[in-house]
């Protein structure tokens, strides 16, 4: 019996590298469209509503080695701005996923949980609109999917709240649950990529 047990160890082993290997390869496909640069936009096909995002998503993760080697918890923002004929909003759309293969079906954040991005110790709540995407003027997701059990997550957000977190030299994630709270921290920076938004926007402008 010991050796079907080691075969399975080494076998999750391989799986999570694996699987970080194709995430951080998938992070970095390019969405649909282009406007050169600094930005990238396109028309939904569906609602033909103009979306304009962030080239990058900034990442955060939290490490996960109580269950698997190298295995981690991610969460992605992305930039973007939703223009419903002139009407325009701005969201954070990313995802939430893990590198570990959860077979007890319990979701990588309670659904009940609250997340607070931190920004300079600023504290930004994000709620989740995911929802009311479509509502919104987005039939799918307007940004890849990292992995394909990542759930999508959608927060609304105003333009001053991305130029702080674009200026602030310290960033992080809360997930706050039943008085308890972890952190995740940032994994991967795109906030130069979130200027070059605001720029092009041109909602760096004081």
């Amino acid at each position: 019996m010991t050796l079907p047990r080691a075969r399975s160890a080494n076998w999750r082993v391989s799986a999570t590298i694996a699987c970080a290997t194709l995430v951080a390869a998938v992070i970095l496909l390019p969405a649909k469209g282009a406007t050169g640069d600094e930005v990238r936009h396109y028309l939904d096909e569906q609602t033909a509503t103009s979306i304009t995002l962030a080239r990058e998503p900034i990442v955060f993760a939290r490490e996960r080695t109580d269950l698997a080697v190298n295995a981690r918890d991610y969460l992605s923002l992305t930039a973007i701005e939703v223009n419903r004929t002139g009407e325009r909003a701005y969201y954070w759309s990313g995802y939430i996923w893990t590198t570990i293969d959860r077979r007890d079906g319990d979701p990588v954040v309670n659904p009940e949980a609250e997340l607070v991005l931190l920004a300079d110790g600023r504290p930004i709540r994000l709620v989740n609109e995911q929802h009311e995407s479509r509502a919104l003027g987005m039939a799918t997701s307007p940004t890849p999917t990292p992995v394909r059990t990542a759930t999508p997550v959608l927060f609304r957000v105003h333009p001053e709240m991305l130029h702080f977190v674009a200026g602030s030299t310290d960033l992080s994630v809360l997930i706050v649950a039943g008085g308890v709270s972890e952190s995740l921290t940032l994994w991967r920076d795109a906030r130069r990529e979130l200027r070059a938004f605001l720029r092009f926007l041109e909602l760096d402008m004081p």
